[in-house]
């Protein structure tokens, strides 16, 4: 369990400038979500399909997002409109992303998390389910409609400051995260942070609109055949990457079934194109942090997915090592805080 009262305290100035007048002891409020906001007809209808065995992937009407489903929470400080973190999960679904989301409410910031596959007609599986018994592809694609469906909700809004919304996504949700900083608004996005991105899936868009600090753990072997490999060196077969109607120009375009054989980008070499095309990407690694940091404790791993291939799986951190990730976002965050 994270102890947000630690992280509150370790707060640096810069960003308890930007917190200030929130009432942050305040009791927490839940958003005021009205019968008019509800969108059901946007809730997707989605189906797993076998791929081979009991390793899937997905088709069907892909949905957008419906604040009334029974897995979003949006929760407001006590007072003013804040800073709104929307927090993006991983192949493991929302409980990716509770804790942190947790963590950056106490924190004095809006928050809105939901669960895609929910969002997409698909609940009640397990994160262990989605995280090894469906491809890439198939979760990248439906988390991607969700949360580019809720930033488009929440900008909308007139509880929050809707000029300074952050993106935060892990893992899977990382390159979600990365492919919605090509094409949101930096009127509307003030930066996206990306935590144990993987290239493959969706592919890494080639050019960026809004800074992007991006961020590994020093034991994140995640998705990794070989013990040798880390998650910022990870890469796998072009096959694996598919090309899909609206998202923007990038790896997937030159790396896909077209070119089965040839590697996909490394994350860190998807940082040199972006780069050389004027994106300002702030890369860290952080010590005694696997997968996924607010996770839990710390669990180095291997495991077999239902592909029947054997992979990397270490997640966590140790309670030093995430507390130190928290306070690198908060220093990213108030970076691009606009001035009150």
């Amino acid at each position: 369990m994270i102890n947000c009262g630690r992280f509150m305290h370790s707060l640096p100035s810069a960003l308890m400038i930007v917190l200030a007048g929130m009432a942050l002891s305040s009791v927490p409020a839940h958003a005021q979500i009205t019968a008019s906001d509800c969108r059901p007809q946007a809730q997707g209808q989605m189906q797993l399909v076998p791929l081979r065995g009991n390793f899937y992937t997905a088709q069907g009407r892909p949905g957008g997002f419906d604040p009334c489903e029974a897995s979003v929470r949006y929760r407001l400080p006590g007072t003013g409109k804040a800073p709104l973190m929307i927090s993006v999960h991983g192949g493991g679904g929302i409980a990716d992303v509770r804790a942190s989301d947790d963590a950056f409410h106490a924190a004095g910031m809006a928050t809105l998390v939901f669960d895609a596959y929910a969002m997409q007609g698909l609940p009640g599986r397990t994160s262990l389910f989605w995280a090894r018994s469906v491809s890439n592809e198939a979760r990248q694609r439906m988390i991607y409609a969700t949360a580019w469906a809720a930033y488009e909700w929440a900008r909308q809004r007139e509880d929050i400051d809707a000029r300074q919304i952050y993106l935060f996504g892990v893992s899977n949700g990382a390159a979600v995260v990365a492919n919605l900083a090509a094409v949101v608004e930096p009127a509307h996005v003030r930066g996206v942070i990306a935590e144990g991105i993987t290239p493959i899936g969706l592919g890494l868009p080639d050019r960026l609109r809004v800074p992007v600090q991006l961020v590994f753990g020093r034991l994140d072997d995640f998705g990794s055949p070989d013990p040798a490999m880390l998650r910022w060196d990870l890469s796998d077969d072009c096959r694996l990457n598919v090309q899909v109607d609206g998202l923007p120009p990038g790896s997937a375009q030159r790396c896909n079934a077209t070119t089965a054989g040839q590697r996909t980008p490394t994350p860190l070499q998807w940082v040199e194109t972006v780069t050389r095309n004027g994106a300002q990407v702030e890369l860290v690694y952080i010590e005694g942090m696997a997968h996924n940091a607010f996770f839990g404790p710390l669990r180095q791993q291997r495991a077999t997915w239902a592909s029947g291939q054997t992979y990397g799986a270490s997640l966590g951190a140790t309670e030093e090592a995430r507390a130190r990730f928290f306070a690198l976002m908060r220093d990213f965050i108030a970076a691009k805080a606009l001035p009150r």
